[in-house]
Order: structure tokens, then C-alpha cells, then sequence
């Protein structure tokens, strides 16, 4: 088994939400996914509830969005050692630095086809299994056609 069975997901869309649980569920049945609807959810459930095994983060929520979440975890002493994950359908190199600086491990962007958010969580998925030290900026991105070379965005 993975060593990432508990997963806390900060989306809040559902219907993006749904997608992310099917596409797991795919790779493995022992997943289990906690989701907080915007960014004060999400550091709420973090302090109150089950310990995740790995946050994965939409930039774009309310209340609190992914960036302001992402720097809160990894400032605090508790939480700073869980792998971030941000899933964000943004593809600005600003966002992408200011992740990267900010401690995210990987930065997902948000495909269209279920066939391509398969291959990328397991790519991240089996990534963190073989270490959880942040990626070199190189690999830091996974896009639709896979590593998303840091000159391209």
C-alpha cells in the first residue's frame, strides 16, 4: 500500500472535487479523501482533525485561497513536513514561484480528461513514495503532457 492513504483536498468545486475522488479511487480502493470547501476548512480540519498524509490545494478558493493556506502549513512546525500538493487550473508563472518558494511539493495543473488526471496523480503519487524532499524546480510542475519543462511556464 501507498504511504499517502489519508488525503485532504482543498477544492471547492464539486464537481472538480468528484473528478479528483474518481480518478484516485482508480488508482487505489485504501485512499481516503477529506474535503475542505475553501481555505479556513482546510486549516481548520488540519488542527481538529485526522493527520493527512498529503494536502493537495486549489489556489483559487474563498475565504482563505491555496496560497495563504499553503504558507500557513508550512510555517507551522506541526504541519510543515506534509507534502502540498497544489491542483490549480492556474498556469501563470507567478503562481507556479510563488508556490515553489512557499514549500508546495508539486504543482498540478488541472487537465480536462480523467485519463490525464490519472497519470498525473500517479506520477506525483509514486514520486512522494520514493521521496517526500521537495522536487528541483525542473520537476516541480506536472501539466497534461507530464513534467512541464521551466521554460515553458
Amino acid at each position: 500500500m501507498d504511504k499517502f492513504p489519508n488525503i485532504l483536498l482543498a477544492e471547492d468545486d464539486v464537481d472538480d472535487y468528484l473528478f479528483f475522488v474518481e480518478a484516485l479511487e482508480k488508482i487505489s480502493p485504501y485512499y481516503r479523501v477529506t474535503r475542505a470547501k475553501n481555505g479556513h476548512e482546510c486549516i481548520t480540519l488540519l488542527k481538529k482533525s485526522e493527520r493527512p498524509d498529503i494536502v493537495f490545494l486549489d489556489l483559487n478558493m474563498p475565504v482563505k485561497n491555496g496560497l495563504e493556506c499553503l504558507k500557513l502549513i508550512k510555517e507551522n512546525e506541526l504541519f510543515a513536513d506534509i507534502p502540498v500538493i497544489i491542483y490549480s487550473t492556474s498556469h501563470y508563472i507567478k503562481d507556479i514561484d510563488a508556490c515553489f518558494k512557499n514549500g508546495a511539493h508539486y504543482f498540478i495543473i488541472k487537465p480536462a480528461s480523467d485519463e490525464a488526471l490519472l497519470t498525473m496523480l500517479t506520477k506525483v503519487i509514486g514520486r512522494l513514495n520514493k521521496s517526500v524532499a521537495p522536487p528541483v524546480k525542473e520537476n516541480f510542475v506536472i501539466g497534461v503532457n507530464g513534467l512541464v519543462e521551466s521554460k515553458n511556464y
